[in-house]
């Protein structure tokens, strides 16, 4: 919502006067968080005199209750269209053992947290937030009403995302609340919003619950055909990503991987593959962007490598799988480097990973790069095993 800042009651019905009628007026204050208290909202305000003399009467109303009150102004917004709209609240708040949390309901005068609001825990992806979302409707802390414009789940959940993220990037933060927001189609409209900050010192992900996605572990490599290829971790969202890169691989080479017949992955496998704890386990994706003839981009999974920790988190077992028909083009090379590097990177001992006899070329790779290898004919195994450097 676009917003003014007026430094006293003349300059605020300057300003209504210059965007146009109604207009909200509203003080600006960090000793007075909550408005309501000295009724520091006046709304649908049609002319100047009465911008003017409500202006006026808010700062009245805080010499009188709070003499002492630091004010920074009035803020001045038209009026928004709430016909149609259904008022949401979006709030953050920091729990003792959970750290930040994020809560989803419905705008009410007396908002309890544990009855009126769903929770979630950042880091939030789409299929998260939708998950929320629809889990607060289900439980009735957001109301499905027949309106012009229903509630666009969507527009909701990348709300949703974008404030997860905010929390991730400013540990400052310690609480967030946006109420009312006016949810009409896919448009999201902020009408008000109050933030707390405090001065944040070390880790800022060791203080959430779950790690977030490790952007910093991003990395573009060149195979040696010349194609470039995006290394990163893996997303809950590369869910269909990953099934069609199951899909180039061979039955053969799944049988190596897997040790059994894998046949088609179902939603809830292909879920264990793709939606993983980054604190004790690690996948990467090599993804390669094919553009069409229209010059779209589509991206595709050819390549992944990942490692699972010990509870201890001394030793981590890892594994390789290539797309049947890319191999010799050296992805296999570049996968078992940004693994052994990545392991090297934590406080693991010792990388561990089994094959078969007959899958020469993995055996060869890892006697490559170091890894100790135990030939078990009789079991039809063979194990590797890599001291790690620091």
């Amino acid at each position: 919502m676009p917003t003014w800042i007026a430094s006293d009651p003349a300059e605020a019905a300057h300003i209504a006067n210059q965007i146009g009628y109604p207009v909200a007026v509203k003080l600006r204050s960090p000793d007075i968080p909550h408005k309501s208290e000295v009724h520091g909202v006046m709304l649908h305000l049609r002319s100047a005199e009465e911008v003017a003399n409500s202006a006026q009467a808010i700062l009245d109303r805080v010499s009188l209750d709070y003499p002492h009150a630091q004010i920074d102004g009035l803020l001045v917004q038209r009026m928004a269209k709430r016909t149609g709209a259904q008022e949401l609240r979006i709030s953050v708040h920091h729990d003792a053992i959970f750290g930040p949390v994020i809560l989803l309901g419905e705008d009410t005068a007396e908002w309890a947290i544990h009855k009126d609001a769903a929770v979630a825990i950042p880091p939030l992806n789409m299929a998260l937030a939708r998950y929320m979302v629809i889990n607060a409707i289900k439980t009735g802390k957001i109301r499905q009403r027949h309106r012009p414009e229903g509630l666009d789940i969507q527009a909701l959940c990348k709300l949703l995302v974008k404030m997860s993220q905010l929390i991730i990037d400013c540990p400052e933060i310690k609480t967030f609340d946006i109420h009312p927001l006016l949810a009409s189609g896919d448009e999201m409209t902020v009408i008000d919003a109050s933030m707390s900050i405090a001065p944040f010192s070390g880790d800022k992900a060791a203080r959430l619950a779950i790690r977030p996605y490790p952007v910093e572990l991003e990395e573009t490599v060149t195979l040696k055909d010349g194609r470039e290829i995006l290394l990163r971790p893996i997303l809950p969202e590369d869910e269909p990503l990953h099934a069609d890169f199951i899909s180039h691989v061979s039955v053969d080479d799944l049988y190596k991987r897997f040790f059994s017949d894998v046949g088609e992955l179902n939603h809830e496998a292909l879920a264990n593959l793709t939606q993983i704890d980054y604190d004790r386990e690690m996948a990467f994706v090599a993804v390669e962007t094919i553009l069409d003839d229209q010059g779209h981009a589509t991206p595709s999974i050819i390549g992944v490598t990942r490692a699972l920790s010990d509870p201890d988190n001394t030793e981590a077992e890892f594994a390789i799988l290539v797309r049947s028909d890319l191999k010799g083009i050296g992805l296999g090379s570049i996968l078992m480097d940004k693994i052994i590097r990545y392991c090297q990177s934590t406080r693991l001992k010792y990388m561990t990973g089994m094959t078969m006899p007959a899958n020469r070329g993995m055996i060869m790779l890892a006697q490559k790069v170091g890894f100790q290898i135990d030939i078990q004919m009789e079991d039809g195994v063979v194990e590797m095993l890599l001291p790690l450097k620091r």
